[in-house]
């Protein structure tokens, strides 16, 4: 199925797959805010290859606080006929502004818990024993 979309690889894949980091997880949840809602609420014209890649934690904390920012604004006025408008979606057909809002938080859940789970598995990498609770 073609999405509009062709971001070629640059990168060699290797065998087995790294693990990603706790920064492209936090890009990944930027990035999906600003691509979402520019198409379901914006001009439609910014792609990935626009967005910006933060080369400090501080930096990609505030990008992805910022790439929220107008989802919350939008839901804390959001009635529920708007919650249900079909609004235009980057990967293929409508979708409810409801199913936008959805599939964002369903990314702020699961890639918030691998950031989480990164965080305190470096936090532990030196135990003696890491299977040893706090």
């Amino acid at each position: 199925m073609a999405t509009g979309l062709d971001l070629p690889l640059r990168v060699r894949a290797t065998a087995p797959v790294p693990v990603t980091t706790i920064a492209w997880r936090l890009h990944h949840l930027a990035a999906n805010n600003r691509i979402y809602w520019e198409y379901a609420f914006g001009a439609a014209r910014l792609t990935f290859p626009d967005l910006t890649v933060h080369h400090t934690a501080a930096a990609a904390v505030a990008d992805w606080q910022a790439s929220a920012a107008p989802i919350v604004a939008w839901l804390e006025e959001a009635s529920e006929a708007a919650l249900d408008e079909l609004r235009p979606n980057h990967l293929g057909p409508d979708l409810t502004a409801r199913a936008v809002v959805t599939v964002l938080l369903d990314e702020q859940i699961h890639h918030g818990a691998e950031i989480a789970l990164l965080r305190d598995l470096y936090a532990r990498r030196d135990s003696a024993d890491p299977s040893a609770g706090d």
